[in-house]
């Protein structure tokens, strides 16, 4: 498309490419005005969700106006293309700022990005958006050390009556930072934004990702999102400090109650945090000057010499040690032949004690091999054994959470089926006890449709005691529809309840992580079945 128009626009260069889309630099052909420009990559135009999600992101843009979040300038929608033409922001994402640049940024200029990142962000919650994928790739660092937010393509509205494509249940976002509510499928509001910038800041303040996705596959990820705690800061960069831990672990807590509730008071507590250490509420926007360096490569090639350094010192230091390591090791290992030797001598000249003078004789008599071997059970294995017992233990635990993620999605899917009963009017015990109920049954999502449906309605008499019972199946109740019925007892009874007996929940739309986690355990099966049938043909 280089060199195409768009509108007014003239396109000069590509700037990146992403998932959906495609972002272009261009520049207005009067004013001279520099646009990034993004276009929905044509092999999706015709795919209606992802023309919806587009425009959406498009509505969204346009209501927020901000100096932290980029500014959108037009909408352009053509029958095989859509545009999105935007506030071009010169510089770097906060990603390769992080590991190209910096590392490690300081915790003042740390301070100082954080705080109009999280202006932003308090904006935007006050408009009723949620961004739902806040990373640092989606953050960028002009030349002036100001920060601009881009990427609410996905970000969900939460303004009453807006119907929004991206319904509770569906898991959007990137799995690294994901919230603990996200990789369920849960409701999600800005309490889950303030744990992916708690994430964030963790990486800005140690200069890593407290996941690693080089070596986690997403099973593990996302296990380790809902299971275990935050990693400690420390642990990967020694020199941060006690209270910028403290405000990363309240950002970060699994139970959304006990985070932040907004991003004001996120704001409040990093100053207050910071403002005994390293910078304070009046220092925190007078240093923009200093922080602009006018020329950051100079400051790069320096910090990386520097680092490079301590990398080589580490290495030097780690060799060392590995290699008196070696040493003892294979030291302790020919004292611990030679004593296993003697001590073994010992034992079959003088009869010492195994496990006991009752029990000795008789385990050297029956299985004198067993109580004299020193190896264990893995030890005569094959290696396609251990390979075997190795899968089936990752089988045993992906299973073990794909039930616990399952369950969660379906009370979550439940909350929508509504049950709804009526006495029907003059019916109430009037005509020789005659009760006329109406119930209706209604599927309030989309996402779903349930099945085995089986309604109790139970009556009470004036005393509140239970005096008839009884269940009626339904046909399956599919997404967005109802069902009514009437139910006719002779009963003297002055009330009655409706519950839901038994259902069957068919998730339309899984979640992500469901979805991988499926795709997980069928490759696992398939390599269990073709390692049993490797070792079949070996037998």
């Amino acid at each position: 498309m280089i060199g195409e128009r768009i509108l007014n626009y003239k396109i000069e260069s590509r700037l990146g490419e992403g998932g959906v889309g495609t972002v272009y630099l261009a520049a207005h052909t009067q004013l001279g005005r520099k646009v990034a420009i993004k276009v929905l990559n044509p092999a999706l135009v015709d795919n209606q969700q992802i023309r919806e999600r587009f425009r959406n992101e498009a509505t969204t843009l346009s209501e927020l106006q901000h100096v932290n979040i980029i500014t959108l300038y037009d909408y352009l929608e053509k029958e095989k293309e859509l545009f999105l033409i935007m506030e071009y922001a010169p510089g770097q994402s906060l990603d390769e700022y992080i590991h190209q640049i910096t590392g490690p940024i300081a915790e003042q200029k740390t301070c100082y990005f954080f705080e109009q990142i999280l202006d932003g962000f308090a904006y935007a919650h006050q408009k009723g958006v949620v961004h739902r994928d806040i990373k640092p790739s989606n953050i960028i660092v002009t030349p002036d050390s100001d920060i601009k937010i881009l990427d609410f393509g996905i970000a969900k509205i939460l303004k009453e009556g807006k119907r929004n494509l991206t319904k509770t249940g569906t898991q959007l976002g990137t799995v690294l930072y994901m919230s603990p509510e996200q990789v369920k499928g849960q409701f999600v509001d800005q309490r889950t934004d303030i744990y992916s910038l708690g994430l964030t800041l963790f990486e800005m303040i140690t200069g890593k990702c407290p996941y690693d996705g080089s070596i986690l596959t997403e099973y593990e990820v996302y296990e380790k999102i809902l299971k275990e705690p935050l990693p400690n800061p420390a642990s990967f960069y020694p020199n941060v400090s006690d209270k910028i831990q403290q405000v990363i672990a309240k950002a970060t807590a699994k139970n959304p109650q006990d985070r932040y509730q907004t991003c004001e008071e996120f704001k409040q507590a990093l100053i207050a945090q910071t403002s005994t250490t390293n910078i304070s509420t009046n220092t925190s926007y007078s240093t923009k000057t200093a922080l602009a360096s006018p020329n950051p490569t100079r400051v790069t090639k320096k910090m990386a010499s520097k680092s490079s350094g301590i990398d080589k010192l580490k290495r030097k230091n780690n060799l060392i040690l590995y290699s008196v390591i070696i040493v003892l090791s294979s030291l302790t290992l020919w004292l611990g032949v030679s004593i296993f030797s003697e001590n073994d001598q010992s034992t079959q000249d003088d009869g010492a004690e195994v496990v006991s003078e009752n029990t000795k004789s008789k385990e050297r008599d029956d299985n004198p091999v067993e109580v004299e071997s020193d190896f264990s059970e893995d030890d005569t294995k094959s290696a396609e054994e251990i390979l075997l017992d190795s899968l089936n233990q990752k089988k045993i635990r992906t299973e073990g959470f794909l039930k616990i993620l399952k369950t969660e999605r379906e009370k979550e899917l439940l909350k929508g089926l509504l049950i709804d009963g009526q006495v029907e009017e003059g019916s109430s015990g009037q005509f020789l006890g005659e009760f006329v109920v109406q119930v209706t049954v209604a599927n309030r999502r989309d996402d779903a449709r349930f099945e085995d449906l089986l309604i109790g309605i139970t009556y009470f008499n004036e005393n509140d005691k239970q005096i008839k019972a009884r269940e009626q199946a339904l046909e399956p109740l599919d997404a967005d529809k109802s069902i009514t019925f009437r139910v006719r007892e002779d009963v003297e009874a002055v009330k009655f309840a409706t519950s839901l007996k038994k259902v069957k929940v068919i998730d339309l739309e899984p979640t992500e992580v469901l979805d991988s986690l499926n795709n997980e355990l069928k490759e696992l099966n398939e390599r269990i079945s073709k390692v049993k049938q490797n070792m079949s043909e070996d037998f």
